[in-house]
């Protein structure tokens, strides 16, 4: 039987060292770190932030991880959260073109400081490495799902690139990255009717997912198991997520060579990308 993309995956994140990222992935990421914390400071004051700062503050607990911005350190998953909130809230945050459509940045960095923070001790390379593993993996399960079918993407996509991101950072092991996988996989989640709706769930669960991989990956290296074959599956990712849209050889192609966080684009203007290819001379979309 062939094995599921999520073991080939996996065997990316851990054999993967920062020796081996390209000069050009380790500055795309770098770009994409920066443009993330810029958007996370504009999110901080925007609508909602401060009730979920209030709700997380009721439940209080570990000291763990930094609410960036807030002066308040909170259990690892829900520091994820909220970063992940505020750097998604404005919706100036990266974008994968050619049809994936997700904005992974906010969601992956957010489970990777909430992480490192957990760990303490991490260097900028292993942060840096993680982040490029997680950006690469959210990409490219947006870019297999070729059928928008009105999940939103950077929430129910994005949870495997911030439990991959963590599960790196926790130096997991090929099984429990893949266990990672297939948590997240449970928590994988988020709709555009928000979107819709004008609601600010959005902005929630781009948190959401950030806040799920940390769980994920944290799990998994309790020896906490998930799917095995998450992709593929007869309940897989694919099939129930997107049954009659999706490529999955997109997941894999170029695999190893080819970091799709390199691909990313950043937004001039916090507008919907089709007022961007219509009116903006950059072309971000």
């Amino acid at each position: 039987m062939t094995k599921d993309p999520a073991w080939a995956l996996a065997e990316h994140i851990v054999g993967t060292s920062f020796a081996k990222l390209p000069a050009a992935t380790r500055s795309a990421t770098c770009n994409d770190i920066l443009d993330t914390f810029g958007c996370l400071l504009g999110g901080s004051g925007a609508p909602g932030i401060a009730e979920l700062v209030r709700i997380t503050d009721g439940w209080s607990g570990a000291p763990q991880s930094q609410v960036m911005l807030w002066q308040r350190r909170i259990p690892a998953p829900q520091a994820a959260m909220l970063n992940a909130s505020m750097a998604n809230a404005l919706d100036f945050d990266d974008t994968l073109d050619h049809g994936g459509s997700i904005h992974p940045g906010a969601s992956v960095l957010a489970a990777s400081l909430a992480t490192a923070e957990l760990l303490g001790g991490v260097s900028g390379e292993r942060l840096l490495l993680a982040v490029s593993l997680g950006l690469d993996v959210s990409c490219r399960v947006a870019l297999a799902s070729t059928l928008d079918r009105g999940w939103h993407r950077t929430a129910a996509m994005g949870v495997f690139g911030a439990a991959a991101a963590s599960g790196k950072l926790l130096g997991l092991t090929v099984e429990p990255i893949v266990n990672a996988l297939g948590i997240a996989f449970s928590q994988a989640a988020g709709n555009r009717q928000c979107i819709v709706d004008g609601a600010l769930t959005k902005r929630l669960q781009a948190g959401q997912a950030a806040s799920s991989g940390v769980f994920a990956a944290s799990l998994a290296a309790e020896g906490f198991t998930g799917a095995q074959n998450i992709f593929l599956g007869r309940f897989g990712f694919f099939e129930l997520y997107q049954p009659n849209g999706h490529d999955a050889a997109k997941l894999l192609e170029g695999l190893g060579r080819e970091f799709r966080g390199d691909e990313l684009s950043f937004k001039p203007y916090a507008c919907g990308r089709p007022a961007c290819h219509a009116r903006c001379r950059y072309r971000c979309a």
